[in-house]
């Protein structure tokens, strides 16, 4: 009778249905918060309770900066093939959010990770996403895709900003390199998950652009040939070799670490289409989360 009993209650660990993780006070605020904008979008529950949220670094604001893995983080198969995903780095990209919580949910529901680790960022600035009208900004008017300390940052990135682009407002690099929370939060993500890629979605410029080891190099060729697997996947989505700029992730992550580094640029920030935006850009995430690499970080 005991060995029955425990073969039952083995049973019963390994079938029950996982209970809702709990949310620090913390977490269970922002996901409260997300879950007006959701409802304020129409884009129904947020469900924050179904994933395992890790919570170390809080922005200059105080709003909690939140990650979760998918995987065995103790598997060395698993780490070989490790993807960081990041969206909400521009809070006015209102699309890129709900385009990671649709990847959240399929990752959660309809996806093995016996062979590979995926780390999921899917609101890297919060303060801008959370205020009435959302911000290409944080919370404190920087940029934090123009934030990262590139080897031209210093030189370069204010006195670009103020002779290319008068100054705007919007793209302002910070005062100095690393300066904000969201920026230390994403290169300390990179820095502990050593990914063997980075795809940042973002909008609205309707592309797919690399940064990473060049083409010249087998690693830089392999890159791209995922490159143009990832637009095949995606209805022949437009490849364009944007520029990079001082202080960008794909400076730094990409030409600077050797990471491949992918940028999806979503059509537009409209709320109401990212249903469509789903369809047409999830197979190509997919597919790319899936293709191994062998790691490339210095």
């Amino acid at each position: 009778m005991l060995f029955a009993s425990m073969i039952t209650s083995v049973h019963a660990q390994v079938e029950a249905p996982k209970a809702p993780y709990p949310l620090t006070e913390p977490v269970k605020k922002y996901c409260e918060n997300l879950g007006l904008k959701f409802s304020a979008y129409k884009w129904g529950e947020v469900g924050c309770e179904n994933f395992s949220w890790n919570h170390v670094r809080n922005s200059n604001l105080g709003t909690p900066l939140i990650w979760t893995v998918f995987g065995d983080e103790n598997s060395l198969t698993a780490k070989e093939n490790t993807t960081l995903i990041l969206c909400g780095v521009h809070g006015d990209e209102i699309t890129p959010v709900k385009f990671c919580w649709d990847l959240l949910n399929e990752f959660k529901n309809n996806h093995t990770f016996q062979d590979k680790l995926i780390v999921v960022a899917p609101l890297v600035a919060p303060d801008s996403f959370f205020v009435t009208k959302p911000t290409r900004t944080n919370g404190r008017g920087v940029d934090v895709n123009r934030n990262f300390p590139t080897t031209d940052w210093r030189s370069d990135a204010v006195k670009l900003w103020k002779k290319n682009l008068k100054s705007d407002k919007r793209k302002f690099p910070g005062h100095s390199s690393a300066s904000e929370q969201e920026t230390i939060f994403q290169m300390n993500l990179i820095l502990r998950y050593k990914p063997n890629k980075v795809i940042s979605v973002h909008a609205p410029l309707t592309l797919l652009d690399y940064d990473g080891p060049s083409l010249k190099a087998e690693a830089g060729k392999t890159a791209s040939m995922l490159l143009e697997q990832m637009s095949e996947k995606a209805s022949g989505y437009k490849v364009s070799n944007y520029p990079v700029f001082p202080g960008s992730l794909g400076n730094w992550a990409g030409k600077e670490k050797h990471i491949p580094t992918y940028t999806l640029e979503l059509p537009n920030s409209n709320p109401a289409e990212t249903d469509k935006f789903w369809t047409l850009f999830k197979d190509a995430v997919i597919y790319a989360v899936d293709h191994k690499m062998k790691p490339t970080v210095d």
